[in-house]
Parts: C-alpha cells; structure tokens; sequence
C-alpha cells in the first residue's frame, strides 16, 4: 500500500499507510492526518484514489499545497513527489516503504539494552547547550602522556618531543573543529532544505572524522519506537554493492532514553556488548553515537562506525561528534525559524492584495490562535460597501478596451487606496463594481464610521479626478453601504477558493447601491443606529428592494 513519509516542523518523522480512499491532511485533529503547526490550516487538503491514482486536493488553505516546489490546486501525485503543506514535508510513496531512500539501506536491529557499567560520556541538556567555543576548543586540546608507577619517566629529550608532536596534533585538531563549526553555519545560510542541511552537515563531518560509514536517524511521534533514518554516509560514498547497514537500537535507545553520548572501542571484544548482535553481524570494531536536541528534547541521533580493527574512535572524536550535535540543533532551530519566515513572508504577499498594512501588522503580530484561524469560516458583524460606475455599459461602448481597462485600473487603484487608508479588506472587484468589507477578517471599533469616512472620501477622489477628464470619459459613482452579520471567511471549491463574506447584510448593501442615484451614499438601518450622531445624514425612508419581501429604511449620507 502507499505511504505518507512526513518530516515535521520540530524534525520529528512519521509514517503514514494509506489504506483508506479519501484521507484529510490538516491541522485539526478529526483529520486522517494530524498535522499540528500553525502554518497549516485546519483542513489543508485531501488525498483521493482515483482510477489513475492518488490525487492530492488543497482545501483552501491559507498557506497553500505545494507539489515538488510548485504551488497546486490538485495534481496527481507520482512515487516519490515531495509535498509541502505549511512547513511540514511530505514524501508520497506509491510502493510500500518504510519512509526515505536511506531506510532501504538502515534497518534498525531488536536488541535488549547495553549492561551496566558501558563507558559513556554524560552530554546533558544543560551542557549540550552551554558549551561555548573557548570551553569546545579547551576539550579538543592537548592530552599529556600518562606517567605514574607503572610507566616509566620518560628522559626531558622524550618530553619535549612528544609534547610539540601533542601541541601540533592539538592545534590540528583545534583547526578541523572551528572548520566544521563554521561550514555548518554557513551552509545554514546556503541550504534551506531540512534533509539538503542533515546530508551535508554529514559531508562535513566525514572530512574531520575517519569512519566507515554513518547515518542520521531521527525519531517520530512515538519516541524511540518510532526511528527513521534520514541521512546515510559511506566512506568515499562508494554506496553500490554495499549491504544493509544493521544499526544497534541497544545503542540508539541507551542515547535517546538516558539523553548521553556513548563511544564503543573494540566493540567486538566488548563484554558490555555481549547481546548487540547487529555488532557483531556488522563486524563494528568501533562506535560512536550522540544524541541531536531540539530545546530541551532529543530529536535523533548522530552515529558513526568503523569496521577497522586498527581503527578505533577516541574520547577526541566523541568530543567532536557531541559539538556538532550541539552545532545541528541550532541549525535545526534555525531551519525552522527560517522557514517561518519565509511562510510569514508568503502570508503578508497574500495579505497585501486584499488588506491594510495596518490590518496586515494586526493579523501578523496578533495572538497564535488568530493566525491559525484568520482565513477559516466564522460569523462576524461587519459592514460591507458596494461602488459602482453609472452608465458603465454605455461608457464602454464609447470607448476601445484598451482604454476601458486604463480608466478602470486608474478607478480602483484610487479607491482601493482609500479603503486601505481606513483599514478596509478589498474583498473583489465585480465588473466596473467594487466590494470592500469592513470588520473582516478582523473586528475593529467604529467598522461602520470607517466605510462612511471611505465613502466619502471615495466620492470627493472621483470629483478630482472627473476635473482633468475628457469629457467624454466622465463618469459617477453610486455606493451603498450596509451593517450586520456574515460568514467570513474562505469559501469556494477545492479547486479555487476566495475570501469573502456571505449573508442577506451583503445583499442588501448590493441592492443599496443599485437604487442610488449618482455620488448618492446610501445606508441601511444597522449603520444608520451606528452613526447617527457623527455625520449628516437624512432619512430617505422605506424602499423596496429586489429580494426582499418586505421594505428597508434607507438613509443618506450628506456630509
């Protein structure tokens, strides 16, 4: 059957068999798919069989589905596509497979724990996070010979000899380690993809540490029952021909469960190892394997082996390996916050097309809640404007397209200026028709005194633009305006989807500005009782209007 691989935002990995027909993907938890990060929308998009395969749909979604790079509505997914809802990843698998190309090649051996008494090096949260460059580059420097009574005084000659061999080794040492440090904050900046960042970093590492071979895994949901490998390495990367690669849970698990970095030398004269068999099968004479965090959680771990009898890892080369952990959370980190902003970034694109930099900020700065729901269907209380060019068809037969299309973009770019300027949401444009809303997607003291201040303005913009028209392209406006409470939100058809607002509240402000006169503002009951006392307004009184069964109070803004 297929599967879903899934990468999440805080790096955990899970796998997901498709055995239903129709699965939801989205942030919700009555999906298929559970997918919990604020970028992804409530319900995000399906995954359909179909005669000719999977077809995967976005919802509507606010941040968009993305296929192979490409931004989708659906698109039939083929082995392998990658998928990208919000800043979660996602590979479609077509064949059953555990997760990555990596898992072909890691199989995860069922051991009983490591002994007591193994030799492990501690690495704590605390002293994971702590360790500074000075303290780092101290850790990596000269190791003294050991003299006591079972070793001989070596003669001053000897000393000075083997100490300047050390200072060199050290200083070698010293350099291989501010090298690393710094390729990995400089790819950091380079590579934006999670897995790209892991592989190379791996790259890396092999150029400072002689081992055979060495993997990245990862754990998912459901802690260390739930490893997925994601990167592999061999040594000159020569991969072909090689076989399975049995990686030691009975090391992975004592590094996950007891959050420490644990070094093996002669792993297979090892006592302590007696029960790891993958060792033995594997013929690992020597391991070393450190544990990746995420804050203060362990996220995976980083292993290398070495199948050498004549080389085996030193205390040295686990020191290494913990600080480019150390080093990889923070790129982990990093990653993720630099996909946010990159997400955040898409978001205010979207946001500028149909809002105020104002009401931008506020959608932006606001609570997590506000963000996760901003787009998503609510009843609101807005007041919605309508605007239309008098005579429009008429005027267009006039004119050629060409300059139609001029004075209409000349037209709204005013007025959309001007619904921006009083924190209104363009909503579309109908025709030579404008509708804006004001309260959506949010609330804001005063919504109806805003539209009437826009109205206005927007007529008294029309009357200075009219004075350096040709008089046969002059033209007025009618605008109606009216109050009450809609549904807000996103709402269409998976395959295209709006905002917008919906209810008799929008009807009625449309049949408002259909029964205008020309630059005459006309406003319901609801934004009448709102406004009474802060413009001149006259009573107009009852009007039948098209779609209602009984007459509306009909007022007018003066000033």
């Amino acid at each position: 059957m297929p599967n879903l691989n899934i990468i999440k935002s805080d790096g955990r990995v899970q796998n997901f068999s498709i055995i239903k027909d129709v699965i939801t993907l989205g942030r919700g938890q009555d999906n298929d798919v559970v997918l919990p990060d604020h970028s992804v929308s409530r319900n995000h998009a399906n995954l359909t069989k179909t005669k000719k395969g999977y077809l995967i749909a976005d919802l509507g979604s606010f941040n968009g589905t993305k296929v192979n790079g490409k931004s989708v509505q659906n698109t039939l997914l083929k082995d392998k596509d990658e998928i990208k809802i919000g800043v979660i990843k996602l590979t479609f698998l077509a064949k059953e497979k555990p997760a990555f190309s990596p898992t072909e090649t890691v199989v995860l051996a069922r051991e009983s724990e490591l002994e007591k008494g193994t030799t492990i090096v501690k690495a704590s949260t605390e002293a994971g996070h702590q360790l500074d460059s000075q303290e780092l580059l101290m850790s990596m420097g000269i190791q003294r010979t050991l003299v006591g009574k079972d070793f001989p005084k070596p003669s001053k000659e000897e000393v000075q000899t083997t100490e300047a061999e050390t200072d060199i080794l050290s200083l070698e040492r010293m350099n291989k380690v501010l090298f690393v440090l710094y390729e990995i904050s400089r790819q950091l900046h380079l590579i934006h993809d999670f897995n790209e960042l892991l592989k190379k970093i791996m790259d890396l590492i092999f150029m400072v540490i002689d081992a055979d071979y060495g993997f990245v895994i990862l754990t998912g949901d459901k802690g260390k029952e739930d490893l997925a490998p994601v990167v592999v390495k061999y040594k000159g990367d020569k991969i072909k021909g090689k076989k399975q690669i049995k990686a030691s849970r009975t090391i992975i698990n004592r590094v996950v469960n007891d959050k420490v970095a644990l070094l093996t030398t002669n792993a297979m004269d090892d006592s302590r190892l007696d029960q790891a068999m993958s060792l033995i099968s594997q013929k690992i004479r020597s391991a070393v394997c450190v544990p990746l965090w995420r804050k203060d959680k362990i996220i995976g771990v980083i292993q290398l082996d070495s199948i050498r009898l004549a080389h085996q890892f030193t205390e040295n080369d686990l020191e290494l390996l913990k600080a480019i952990g150390c080093q990889v959370a923070m790129v982990i980190e990093q990653a993720s916050l630099n996909e946010k902003i990159r997400e955040e970034e898409q978001m205010r694109s979207r946001l500028e097309r149909f809002h105020s930099p104002q009401v931008i900020e506020m959608i932006l700065k606001g609570s997590q809640e506000t963000k996760e729901n901003i787009m998503e269907p609510k009843d609101q209380t807005v007041t919605i404007l309508f605007t239309d060019i008098v005579g429009f068809t008429h005027l267009s037969e006039q004119m050629p397209p060409r300059e139609i299309n001029m004075l209409l973009n000349q037209f709204f770019s005013q007025m959309t200026d001007i619904i921006f300027k009083y924190d209104g949401t363009l909503d579309k444009y109908i025709g030579d028709c404008l509708m804006a809303v004001f309260g959506a997607p949010l609330e804001k003291k005063g919504d109806s005194e805003r539209a009437i201040k826009a109205a206005l303005e927007m007529r008294k913009k029309l009357a200075e633009m009219m004075k350096i028209t040709d008089m046969e392209k002059k033209f007025n406006i009618r605008i109606g305006i009216n109050t009450g409470k809609v549904v807000a939100g996103n709402i269409g058809s998976p395959n295209r989807m709006d905002y917008t607002v919906i209810g008799d509240p929008v009807n009625v402000a449309s049949r408002l500005e259909s029964i205008a006169l020309p630059n005459q503002i006309l406003i319901g009951e609801e934004t009448y009782r709102d406004v009474k006392d802060k413009f001149k307004i006259k009573k107009v009184g009852p009007k039948k209007v098209k779609g209602k069964s009984a007459a509306i109070n009909v007022y007018e803004v003066l000033a």
